[in-house]
């Protein structure tokens, strides 16, 4: 590629070569995803080492959007992010909510040349839109959970990332990712869960229902959200997970005995203000206090939920700094009585082994700076600060801000 071309989108320039960028439904939404990243110039910013350890945001750009055409179910928008590995996840997740999910599908590339992509990243490239493809396509048939016109109605953004530094290829941008798959939600209620979380079919049921949806939307307009109690099997196959998320809170008991417990047993302070033992004995919501680190996945209002901080990557505090940010503005913590969601098992990603290897090594915190851990440790500790002192607003990327403020269904 000539020099004088290396300042040409590296959007526009994989679009017309591999053919994706292209719109599937959303009529006039699709266009407008992909307009809003026009100008960026990511072979301009390839993501180094640095950019995490300085803080510095990182080129997201999209390859390729796929919106469903299929008609809306429950008003709810699940809105998630996941790598190439976790697409199964995705699967089994779209297959138990029977409304709109955003899904931001995340493809890291080494780009050691700043003029153009290596064969080998475009091959990467067009694999994973073809996987992308094949599971959107299925879940329009409805057949990600074996019976036609079921499951969820995806919206799918394909988004990568150039690297200019093998080392960096760890770092997961999880908090850019939940940002940029919420701005596919143009309902009123959002629930933003993890991909290997599956959903209980109960929580659909209980929102299809006229009153019951009015009642949680009257509620999380006055700055509610409400919990889901959160799951994690420790045998049995993935599928485990899927069977106990379709059988309902009536086998979670039985569950207990045999393959399931409460989330993150090793750390309880993750979830359990939760209070797992009145959920089980509860047919209605109750209201709970935050306690520091609590990490729960929530149903809420899209316009008074905080966007997450991209400073957070890699591994570690990315949603417990939300979660904390959301209860400095006063956030009333209820626990939903109508449902909860399953961890579903999957091979331990490689930036957690690096984060956990650095955590137990008993090295101080300014040893391991410049480590995933040591660098996530002292943003926290950085942002608690600037919590107490009622200063903190999460960072987001100028690119994003620039994209939501364009879209007409983030215009209030």
């Amino acid at each position: 590629m000539a020099p004088a071309l290396a300042a040409v989108s590296v959007a526009l320039v994989l679009g017309l070569l591999l053919g994706l960028v292209r719109s599937d439904g959303g009529q006039d939404k699709v266009p407008a995803i992909l307009k809003c990243f026009d100008g960026q110039n990511c072979l301009a910013k390839r993501t180094t080492w640095e950019h995490f350890t300085e803080d510095l945001p990182s080129c997201l750009h999209p390859a390729r959007v796929w919106w469903s055409a299929r008609p809306a179910g429950i008003p709810v928008t699940l809105v998630t992010q996941l790598s190439v590995e976790r697409l199964p996840q995705l699967r089994a997740q779209c297959a138990l909510w029977n409304g709109p999910l955003a899904a931001a599908l995340y493809l890291p590339l080494l780009a050691p040349d700043a003029l153009e992509l290596t064969a080998e990243a475009k091959q990467k490239l067009q694999a994973m839109v073809g996987s992308a493809e094949e599971l959107f396509q299925e879940s329009e048939k409805g057949a990600a959970n074996g019976s036609a016109g079921g499951g969820c109605q995806l919206r799918l953004v394909l988004l990568y990332e150039l690297f200019a530094d093998p080392k960096a290829l760890v770092l997961y941008p999880v908090n850019s990712l939940r940002n940029y798959a919420r701005l596919m939600a143009d309902t009123d209620l959002i629930t933003n869960i993890d991909v290997d979380m599956i959903p209980s079919a109960s929580i659909s049921t209980a929102l299809a229902n006229p009153a019951t949806l009015a009642d949680y939307t009257a509620s999380c307009r006055t700055g509610s959200v409400y919990v889901w109690p959160a799951f994690e099997t420790h045998c049995g196959a993935a599928s485990y997970a899927d069977n106990v998320a379709v059988g309902g809170k009536a086998v979670i008991p039985a569950a207990l005995k045999k393959c399931m417990r409460k989330m993150r047993p090793k750390a309880p302070y993750s979830h359990n203000a939760t209070n797992y033992v009145q959920w089980l004995a509860s047919d209605t919501a109750y209201r709970i206090n935050y306690t520091s680190q609590f990490e729960p996945w929530f149903l809420s209002w899209r316009w008074g939920t905080l966007w997450y901080d991209y400073r957070f990557r890699g591994y570690g505090k990315n949603k417990i700094v939300h979660v904390a940010a959301m209860n400095a503005t006063g956030t009333a913590w209820y626990v939903s009585p109508h449902g909860f969601i399953v961890h579903r098992k999957h091979t331990e990603s490689k930036v957690r082994k690096v984060f956990l290897r650095a955590k137990f090594s008993r090295k101080d915190l300014q040893t391991l700076q410049d480590t995933v851990y040591g660098h996530v440790e002292l943003l926290w500790a950085a942002v608690q600060k600037e919590m107490a002192a009622g200063t903190y607003m999460a960072r987001v990327e100028r690119g994003f801000q620039a994209c939501m403020e364009s879209l007409p269904w983030w215009q209030r």
